[in-house]
């Protein structure tokens, strides 16, 4: 910032005056966010010592071992215990007193955490198997509500997680009784997601939480689209009732966000969205139904909608001058053009020749696009 301020002085866009006001507010806000970093840092330690310290004292003493051993209950009341006092108590410093917000909503972040925990607890008191896909979802059915309730991107972030555990668990739990295929699974999560962030509800109230699902849902879209630009044999053929189950209900949830979004003041950005969601649950759909579906046309189809993702994020990105996005789209390009430029050009090509063009031509879309991000940027 203070470079910007200088070279807005120089050009004689501010006067020094307003130049030195700038300068000083800068610095305050530089210190600021410095504190506060320190400050989350600090807390985290302390709060993983604190719980550190606490295990340590419980297997030092052996007497707490016999107790617990005995009374296998009160070690759960002791994490449910320590659970609602991680949650009040946070709530209490950053919502009520508000005297120390960063400390409350690092004992509310690690209240959810401690969720976890008090689940994976009882899974193993009660012989549970704690590791499987219900764990994640009652998981992410106790830290959902949080996330939204005290609007953070920590909570938020950590349910996204879980719900992609949650998915890739429960297909690992079902695929000893049935065959799973790799591309199915990646499919189902990105669209998925994508479909929630177009909630109207998230959509309208919590849009930084919409955006995350949207860019973290496009992401295994994109890499298995890739993948399948390269597989000549690609098929997931399957009568499994599990497949058509889960694709419907994703299928579902996306046309009633398109119904009841289109008299949105975006409906025309919203109908390309789920138009482009629905179109790939369709495809997805011709691949698990359809007999010998599958070669030379999956990888034309993957190759549209990896040039349909790019163009929507540039236009999403510039329509609403966001530089991250057009950012991580720059790097989707980047990906797409060098993995296909060395596949069809390495055995066609001689090698120095091979290098020097794809070397160039990656410098030349490199000056290209970082003076395209450089203008949305100013």
């Amino acid at each position: 910032m203070e470079k910007r301020i200088t070279r807005w002085l120089e050009k004689g866009l501010i006067d020094k005056q307003t130049a030195l006001a700038l300068l000083k507010e800068a610095k305050e806000e530089k210190a600021k966010n410095h504190k506060l970093k320190l400050n989350i840092a600090i807390y985290t330690t302390s709060i993983v010592l604190i719980g550190m310290g606490i295990i340590s004292f419980i297997a030092a003493n052996d007497w707490i071992l016999q107790l617990f051993n005995k009374f296998e209950i009160l070690k759960i009341i002791l994490m449910l215990i320590l659970t609602s006092a991680s949650l009040l108590g946070g709530y209490h410093l950053a919502y009520e007193k508000k005297n120390y917000p960063r400390l409350g909503n690092a004992l509310v972040f690690l209240s959810t955490l401690l969720i976890g925990g008090t689940y994976a607890l009882i899974g193993q008191t009660y012989n549970i198997n704690a590791n499987n896909s219900g764990l994640m979802f009652m998981w992410l059915i106790s830290v959902v509500p949080l996330a939204y309730l005290y609007k953070s991107k920590a909570i938020n972030f950590l349910s996204i997680v879980l719900y992609i555990l949650g998915i890739c668990f429960y297909f690992g739990d079902i695929s000893s009784r049935m065959s799973i295929n790799a591309l199915y699974v990646p499919l189902i999560v990105g669209t998925s997601l994508y479909t929630i962030g177009n909630i109207p509800f998230i959509l309208n109230k919590f849009n930084k939480f919409s955006l995350n699902y949207k860019l973290i849902g496009l992401v295994p879209i994109f890499w298995i689209f890739l993948a399948a630009t390269c597989a000549d044999d690609t098929s997931i053929r399957c009568d499994e009732p599990v497949y058509f189950i889960t694709l419907f209900m994703v299928l579902a949830l996306n046309f009633v966000n398109f119904f009841i979004n289109k008299f949105d003041k975006n409906g025309n950005l919203l109908k390309i969205e789920t138009g482009f969601i629905a179109t790939v649950l369709l495809f997805l759909l011709m691949l698990i139904s359809i007999p010998n579906f599958g070669g030379i046309f999956i990888m034309l189809l993957a190759h549209i909608f990896i040039i349909t993702i790019i163009t929507y994020g540039y236009n999403y990105g510039y329509k609403f001058k966001d530089a991250k996005i057009v950012g991580i789209v720059n790097w989707f390009l980047v990906i797409y053009l060098t993995l296909n430029y060395c596949r069809w050009s390495w055995n066609f090509m001689e090698k120095t020749l091979f290098f020097l063009i794809g070397g160039f031509a990656l410098l030349s879309l490199g000056i290209f696009l970082e003076r395209k991000q450089r203008g949305l940027k100013q």
